[in-house]
């Protein structure tokens, strides 16, 4: 599941420079699948969407009624518009809801859930969900409320059916493990060094694979207008944040996602 997109992202962060074009440039290359006219053609007719070696984030839909896990509808194809744009890097975008007991689970990399409610997985879907984080997948888990709430007070109960005995630890830069999570490109502040609160992260076989931030991160990917040549991260529709914290925000979750496909 993990292997083409880590060794695509690897391979162009350990290239050295003189090799005349940038990581981003060899991803790229690396990505193109070329297609004569008619399997294009046949392609589009069957709705077929690529989606082989390129950054992903789907959000998750559960069968548990009224969660309101699509709260934040343009949150996710706008980050992934700005993780595209910020590293060259190919992207695919799907806003659908995902089913946890599918097999479709097991076509990504790195899911997220967010909501304002209290949330709980049944037995298909943690029972799912257990062997894909066990296979390497990465959950993200994004308190939409931002203030503490019932999302934030499902996050352990929940965590511990899925990793049983995993006990939560601080996201900081000092701990081995995830010393590189917000450092991938940008050097920007840690969450808990300036404007918003730090992670939380719980482990399964020595590996940082369910991650939790309380800051809201999907209100500040969303927008209310497409981005422009005079505003291109578009207009914020947070909590009433600048487009500092925005860009924050963005610098943060390009580098984790880097971070979540590479380890």
């Amino acid at each position: 599941m993990r292997i083409h997109t880590c060794a695509l992202l690897l391979l162009g962060l350990a290239a050295p420079a003189s090799a005349g074009a940038s990581w981003a440039a060899r991803a790229r290359t690396m990505n193109r699948t070329e297609l004569s006219e008619q399997e294009a053609r046949q392609r589009a007719a069957a709705g077929v969407r690529e989606r082989r070696n390129k950054l992903a984030l789907r959000r998750i839909r559960p069968a548990m009624p009224g969660v309101d896990w699509d709260a934040d509808p343009t949150a996710i194809p706008y980050y992934l518009y700005q993780v595209n744009k910020r590293t060259g890097l190919p992207v695919y975008v799907d806003n659908e809801g995902l089913d946890l007991a599918s097999d479709d689970l097991f076509e990504l990399t790195v899911v997220y859930l967010t909501s304002h409610t209290r949330w709980s997985l049944n037995d298909r879907e943690t029972a799912n969900l257990k062997r894909w984080l066990t296979r390497g997948g990465t959950l993200y888990l994004d308190d939409c409320y931002n203030r503490g709430s019932a999302f934030s007070d499902s996050v352990r109960p929940e965590v511990a059916k899925l990793i049983p005995g995993a006990e939560p630890a601080w996201l900081l830069k000092e701990d081995p493990r995830v010393a590189d999570a917000f450092r991938m490109i940008y050097p920007c502040a840690w969450p808990g060094d300036y404007l918003t609160k730090p992670w939380l992260y719980f482990l399964l076989d020595d590996r940082p694979a369910v991650f939790f931030s309380p800051n809201d991160d999907g209100c500040a990917w969303e927008i209310s207008t497409p981005p422009t040549a005079s505003n291109p991260i578009g207009e914020g529709i947070g909590h009433g944040g600048d487009n500092r914290y925005r860009e924050l925000v963005y610098q943060q979750t390009t580098n984790w996602i880097l971070f979540a496909y590479t380890h």
